[in-house]
């Protein structure tokens, strides 16, 4: 029964973080992530492109959005607070175009054609700022 439990609260666990696998190494410049003009311009952006699916009910999130498998996740749990940076750049940048993504039928576009890095930054700066409220 004890190693259920824990095989439960593992999976679980594992449900939270970013997939295992590999994706680019990438750095913003040094402070950028903690700037809070770049939080705000992140914010923007985030209300203009990724509220619809990422959003809140009061942010405009479309109610198809509560029916995404794999979910579109809303970014208010504190887990991304430190979730690796590269990692967001990477999954904003590529969207549903890379895998595990485009096997689990996801729908999020590529950004990476439409948003320059600086931008796709300042969305990552404005997703660290966001979990945990």
């Amino acid at each position: 029964m004890r190693w259920a439990i824990i095989c439960i609260l593992l999976a679980l666990a594992s449900a939270c973080r970013e997939p295992s696998g590999s994706w680019p190494e990438r750095q913003p410049p040094a402070g950028f992530l903690l700037s809070s003009d770049n939080r705000a311009a992140g914010n923007a952006l985030f209300q203009e492109h990724c509220a619809r699916c990422h959003g809140t009910a009061e942010e405009g999130r479309n109610p198809r959005a509560e029916f995404f498998q794999p979910p579109a996740p809303d970014f208010l749990s504190p887990h991304y607070r430190t979730v690796d940076p590269a990692y967001l750049f990477w999954r904003i940048s590529q969207g549903k175009n890379v895998e595990p993504y485009l096997s689990q039928g996801s729908v999020m576009p590529a950004w990476g054609p439409y948003l320059s890095d600086e931008q796709i930054w300042q969305l990552v700066a404005y997703l660290h700022s966001r979990a945990g409220r």
